[in-house]
């Protein structure tokens, strides 16, 4: 019978061979657990054969159980704890993503569930001397922001915030009408007004610097008739000293009036010169200013008569929108600021009133409530962590890793895939229509393997998969085997030659 088996998987080999390639499935990523039968689907080896009313069909070694595991939310792959090959138990982490935000939500809660506790404990407890101080305080400075508040905006403030609004509308409206004729004439007669200024003012110092030079010209030859006259008066008094005659007093003092008189010529010549260079110094500066007025007021004519652009209209209706908003801000927001400052007030007191009172039972149990809201928050938070892990559902062999530290996958990404290995099967799913019907749960089954001749295991028909598929040859069906007994020498996907039962 064996040899017959053989000889039937030799030519069931050939044939299906003949016909197609056979195809290996891989697992398919899944945002949960896959068992084995969904995300392996082992193609058998040979097309199943009836022999002397015997089915026989070829199937592959399965372990029981195959789960591909990924996370529950995408993010960067913080670690991968297992290798290929190791075991784990039910509950072991094996992978994490990033949690550091995670961690600093955890470590919010937390402060929010100390901080409703410490409340909780100051109200049962009641205030203490330094609580009541603070809040006496901060009434003190709530009332001194409410009476700043109140003399902040002035009537004289709305007043030219008023006027700047009026100037913008005017200013607008001039811009949508264009320049009238009397506003040319006042800004023709400001250019012709500032270029006679201009004139004028050159002529004066030109006329100035004429009359300075004259002047330093008189001044010159006083000074050099004055130091003639010192000189021959000098030479004559030394002259009479020579001659061992005596001066009188009269030709000394002369002899000084003229040495003075040349000092004070010098003096007016240097005077009249230092007055010329002050004139040569300022006449660039002043004359720069008068000019400068007359390129504004022609800048002035030549803006007024250019035509007014979109832009000019903008700046000047944003103008008006910047008057209207602070006469809003005056008028509108300083008493709704008023009106701030006296419900911080209100508020303040009202701490005052709730820190020297005893608590209610209300208050009570609304500080408990906000514990326990502040519980379950932390709870939440934690809980969400454990999303970002992927734990081992079972025990298992890791078979498959497919992520490393600092990668970015996906929600439901196959990350890992864990087996158990300690738990076998035989998938047999290539029986046709007409196989099937031969074949019911628990049938026992007779299992050959092709690399291990001398093994030969019983077993029984553990399940049937009710939904055929279809292929290029018709309608197969997929039956699931558990063996009775098992030899470690077998592996995943070999070969293996089911028997069942014959029917009688």
């Amino acid at each position: 019978m064996s040899r017959i088996w053989f000889l039937v998987i030799a030519l069931g080999t050939a044939i299906l061979t003949s016909c197609s390639q056979p195809v290996i499935s891989e697992p398919e990523s899944s945002a949960t657990s896959v068992p084995a039968e969904a995300a392996v689907a082992p193609t058998p080896t040979a097309a199943p054969v009836i022999v002397n009313g015997t089915l026989m069909a070829s199937g592959r070694v399965q372990p029981m159980t195959v789960l591909d595991l990924s996370f529950v939310n995408p993010g960067s792959v913080a670690e991968v704890v297992v290798q290929l090959g190791d075991r784990v138990r039910a509950g072991d982490v094996m992978a994490s993503l990033d949690v550091r935000t995670l961690d600093l939500t955890i470590a919010e809660a937390r402060v929010m569930l100390a901080e409703a506790q410490a409340n909780y404990e100051q109200l049962i407890s009641g205030a203490t001397p330094e609580q009541i101080e603070q809040a006496k305080a901060e009434i003190d400075r709530a009332r001194a922001r409410l009476a700043d508040s109140r003399t902040n905006v002035t009537q004289s403030d709305i007043a030219a915030v008023q006027a700047e609004l009026r100037e913008a509308k005017a200013v607008l409206e001039r811009l949508k009408k264009g320049i009238t004729p009397e506003d040319k004439a006042r800004l023709e007669a400001a250019v012709a007004e500032a270029r006679a200024r201009l004139q004028t003012r050159i002529n004066t110092l030109a006329g100035e610097k004429t009359q300075l030079e004259s002047q330093i010209e008189r001044l010159a030859n006083e000074l050099r008739n004055a130091q003639d006259d010192y000189s021959r008066t000098k030479w004559a008094n030394e002259q009479i000293i020579a001659s061992g005659g005596q001066l009188t007093q009269a030709q000394i003092d002369n002899e000084t009036r003229l040495l003075r008189a040349v000092e004070n010529a010098e003096h007016r010549l240097q005077e009249a010169r230092v007055a010329l260079e002050t004139v040569r110094q300022n006449e660039f500066s002043e004359i720069a200013a008068y000019q400068a007025e007359v390129q504004q007021s022609e800048a002035l004519l030549a803006e007024a008569l250019r035509p007014v652009t979109p832009d000019q209209i903008a700046a000047a209706e944003k103008r008006i929108l910047q008057a209207e908003a602070k006469l809003a801000q005056f008028t509108i927001n300083h008493p709704n600021e008023v009106a701030v400052y006296e419900a911080e007030l209100r508020k303040a007191e009202a701490d005052l009133a709730r820190l020297t009172a005893n608590p209610t039972s209300a208050q009570i149990a609304i500080a408990q409530a906000r514990i326990e809201r502040a519980e379950i928050e932390l709870r939440k938070a934690e809980l969400n962590r454990e999303r970002y892990q992927i734990r081992a559902p079972i025990d298992g062999t890791v078979v498959g890793v497919y992520a490393q530290p600092g990668q970015t996958v996906d929600a439901s990404q196959r990350v890992i895939t864990l087996a158990t290995l300690d738990r076998w099967q035989i998938v047999v799913a290539n029986l046709s229509e007409l196989h099937i019907s031969l074949v019911q749960e628990n049938d026992p089954v007779t299992i050959s393997f092709i690399a291990l001749p001398d093994v030969r295991l019983s077993g029984r028909v553990s399940y049937i998969e009710p939904v055929g598929q279809e292929t290029g040859i018709g309608t197969t069906y997929t039956v699931h085997i558990v063996p009775d007994s098992w030899d470690p020498r077998l592996r995943w996907n070999m070969n293996a030659q089911v028997t069942f039962a014959a029917r009688p």
